[in-house]
């Protein structure tokens, strides 16, 4: 749990400082001050989710796979309630949104993907 949060944390430092390289060289006009916080929003869920999927694992092992269904369900739900929410009410900055915000679930679902099958190999040997 500790080692998972502390590779969330190193992945989220990487990818605020490609986003300052980026948004500071080639895309300024594509900056949105929003980012940021949507960083911190994708660290934060995919470290609760984690938390929460680790501590069911153990008590739950025969309907793990389930849980681990409807968890991954309700947090995709909840990303893309966020982004609808915040295409709402900025309209103009519907495209650089959804980019960003898609490329940021690819790289936090690759991420927990990549530990979840570190974890599982770890357990069948």
């Amino acid at each position: 749990m500790k080692q998972f949060f502390y590779k969330s944390t190193i992945l989220t430092i990487i990818v605020f400082i490609i986003g300052a390289i980026v948004y500071t060289t080639i895309f300024k006009q594509f900056y949105l001050s929003v980012l940021p916080f949507t960083v911190l929003f994708f660290h934060v869920v995919t470290n609760l989710v984690h938390a929460y999927l680790i501590k069911i694992a153990g008590k739950l092992s025969a309907r793990f796979t389930a849980q681990y269904m409807a968890t991954n369900f309700l947090k995709m739900f909840l990303y893309l309630a966020g982004a609808i929410v915040y295409v709402i009410f900025n309209k103009d900055n519907a495209k650089p949104f959804f980019v960003n915000f898609l490329l940021l679930y690819f790289v936090y679902t690759g991420f927990e993907v990549y530990e979840y099958l570190k974890i599982v190999k770890q357990n069948t040997k």
